[in-house]
């Protein structure tokens, strides 16, 4: 007779009680590093998990265990690894955390694509999901998993698997494809996990397909760059391999490091001389650096991410407090990725080639593509500007309104100079509410910009530290707000430039009022225009170049405004086409004119046209563009004091009504017989009549 084998009572109730213990306490990228293995079919990675191939996942995993965020929004190209998030944090909850999922595609298709090229594969290489399944067969199809202890449900994106659904953790994969008859996409979503509260997460995903430029009040008004801009905006930040300067490859960041390529040439030829440009030295660097350089951004304390309320400086050092909001939000740019097909050199020939394929049969959709879902970035149309003509511009020009005197409705004023071989050119600008504008005055300052220390003292007296009087008689004056002045120019003139901020600085006749959306805003400041078209549309840097000439005037510790010129042109384009005064209409003083057409002052103004990849060039080669240039300059200056943010019902001190305007000073009692001709028709305004300015050609701007 057989002995019959019986099981350890002791194994069996060790056995049981393991089941009480709580999971271990495991963040998803901790889980993932330990357990995930990737097999891909058909080619690719093949192996555990690891966080060097892509280290900018690690951060958007971890703060789906925190309770401090309600959602997570990730932006990223195509081929960048963002899906990996939301299947890194399945497994974590199948093995160690159940909880009930519902994950959203845009359609049927593409969902049943996904879970059988990826979803299923990943339970299959993985024993902690693989036993976990329903054996049942209702328990596996492709728009159902049942696993020990939750359900994930795979959806597509419709109305009717947007109702009767609910659990606490949701993920929305390429919400900018869904139908655009659903609306508001997380409003629908939050309804769908609201009864959780806290205990819930939504995770989504998505190329920028519904933004339509990088102004985040203008453009990002739906899909993912929405969620985006309502989160604490966390951007990429990682060192320069030749100077160790820290920069991001996300156009909205503060030092953004452009990828620079030529235009002309073949497309082996772009592709091949494509270099990421420091935007601090200046640097060249090469597609083989951006993994140590991804490492780096990872081993620092800050793990590479930098949000609101951050500050990041040259040298890596982060000061401030992350914002505390319910949305964490990561954007993802094609230069981060090691999976973008050819690297750096490959975006760059596939934006040229479809920009050519957009010159020649004017239409966008390939190079839409190419910035959306290669790029990471949204794509800003070419707007229609239609032709603007000097002629009709002139012809607006009102006969009400006098130079050097500050019309009703002008709130504060900006004063931008350029640099010119033997003289300078400048203009004043007035700004009122939301964004209505004013040519105040201008004119032309001989000088030698490149080797007289005396002549930019000069200007500054004679541009910067003037004040004009209100055009209601009452005798007050209004000074300027900011200015900014062209830095680059013939050789010598930005040793010059920055010799003066310095000069200025050290006599206490330059101010720093603080910081607006993150960037230094001074009283004045040096300026440049980008060169690249995916240049960010504001930034303000601290450049310390390699030439000893700058280094000794500057020394890195002299700002600089560096804008986008094309972005500011395309606003001045729509400015000029408002038909009526009013949101961001310009106003134009009858003195502008010349006698009869044609009109010097407004040919320059619409002296270049778009070119349709989005930059602006001179119509003629031997145009004249200083007006144009200056119009551009101002509305910067005006940008950078935060001119789109300002809540005209509240507005600071600055941009208040006149009575309330601390920019607004009592003219001395003497003069008040002589400002009363400032109302009158033909007379001039008293600050030309009674101080002549020496070196100056005053209101010369016709």
């Amino acid at each position: 007779m057989r002995e019959s084998s019986y099981g350890s009572a002791a194994e069996v109730a060790i056995g049981a009680l393991d089941l009480l213990l709580p999971p271990p306490r495991q963040s998803v990228s901790d889980y993932a590093l330990v357990h995930r293995q990737l097999s891909n079919q058909g080619g690719g990675y093949v192996g555990r998990w690891t966080h060097d191939m892509a280290p900018y996942l690690v951060e958007p995993m971890d703060v789906l265990n925190s309770l401090d965020y309600q959602t997570v929004g990730v932006v990223g190209p195509g081929q960048s690894g963002k899906t990996e998030i939301a299947q890194n944090w399945l497994l974590k909850s199948v093995a160690t955390d159940p909880g009930d999922m519902l994950w959203y595609m845009q359609t049927d298709p593409g969902l049943e694509a996904f879970v059988k090229g990826r979803i299923n594969p990943m339970i299959d290489a993985h024993e902690v999901m693989s036993v976990r399944l329903g054996s049942r067969p209702v328990d596996d199809s492709l728009h159902f998993k049942q696993f020990q202890g939750m359900r994930v449900e795979f959806l597509s994106a419709a109305h009717s698997n947007l109702i009767n659904k609910s659990a606490p953790r949701i993920v929305a994969d390429e919400v900018d494809a869904y139908a655009a008859s659903l609306g508001d996409v997380k409003a629908l979503l939050d309804v769908r996990r609201q009864t959780f509260g806290r205990q819930s997460t939504l995770l989504a995903l998505s190329h920028p397909d519904l933004a339509r430029g990088l102004i985040p009040e203008r453009d990002w008004s739906a899909g993912i760059m929405a969620i985006y801009g309502d989160s604490d905006r966390r951007v990429w930040y990682w060192p320069c391999p030749h100077c160790g300067a820290w920069s991001s490859p996300v156009p909205i960041a503060s030092r953004f490091m452009p990828l620079q390529y030529p235009e002309e040439g073949t497309l082996d030829e772009i592709e091949a001389e494509a270099r990421l440009v420091c935007p601090v030295n200046g640097c060249l660097i090469e597609d083989h650096h951006r993994r140590a350089m991804n490492r780096a951004a990872f081993n620092s304390p800050f793990r590479g991410w930098i949000g609101d309320g951050q500050e990041i400086a040259q040298d890596g050092t982060v000061t401030g407090e992350l914002v505390k909001r319910k949305t964490a939000g990561f954007w993802i740019v094609g230069a981060m990725s090691p999976f973008i097909m050819g690297g750096i050199g490959g975006l760059a020939r596939a934006r040229v080639k479809a920009q050519r394929e957009l010159e020649v049969s004017g239409e966008d959709l390939t190079l839409r593509q190419v910035l959306v879902k290669q790029w990471g970035i949204p794509y800003t149309p070419p707007r229609s500007v239609g032709s603007i003509d000097a002629n009709d511009l002139a012809d607006r020009a009102e006969h009400d309104l006098r130079l050097q005197v500050v019309p009703e409705g002008v709130r504060f004023l900006t004063a931008t100079v350029d640099c010119q071989l033997a003289h300078f050119e400048w203009l004043v600008r007035g700004w009122g509410v939301k964004g209505e504008s004013w040519v105040i005055d201008g004119g032309r300052i001989p000088a030698d910009p490149a080797t007289s220390p005396e002549d930019w003292d000069e200007m500054r007296r004679q541009v910067m530290e003037k004040t004009y009087p209100l055009a209601d008689g009452s005798g007050r004056r209004m000074s300027i707000k900011a200015s900014g002045f062209d830095s680059m120019g013939q050789p010598g003139v930005t040793q010059q430039a920055y010799a003066a901020w310095a000069r200025w600085r050290s006599k206490k006749l330059v101010k720093l009022f603080g910081k607006i959306a993150g960037r230094d805003a001074w009283s004045i400041i040096p300026m440049k225009g980008a060169n690249t078209l995916n240049a960010p549309r504001l930034a303000v840097v601290y450049p310390d170049t390699s030439r000893a000439a700058n280094v000794k005037a500057g020394g890195g510790t002299v700002p600089q405004a560096q804008f986008n010129p094309n972005m500011f042109k395309d606003d001045l384009a729509g400015q000029l086409q408002r038909g009526e005064p009013g949101d961001w209409y310009v106003h134009f003083p009858w003195a502008l004119r010349a006698k009869e057409a044609p009109h010097p002052w407004f040919e320059q103004v619409v002296s270049e046209h778009r070119l349709a990849n989005g930059r602006w060039e001179k119509a003629q080669p031997s145009a004249r563009n200083e007006k144009l240039d200056l119009m551009v300059m101002a509305h910067a200056i005006a940008h950078l004091h935060g001119l789109s943010r300002i809540n005209w019902e509240r507005p600071p001190a600055w941009a208040a009504e006149w009575d309330k305007n601390s920019l607004v000073m009592d003219a001395p009692a003497e003069e008040d017989d002589e400002l009363e001709l400032v109302t009158g028709s033909d007379a001039p305004p008293p600050s030309a009549a009674k101080r002549p300015e020496k070196k100056s050609i005053v209101s010369k701007l016709a």
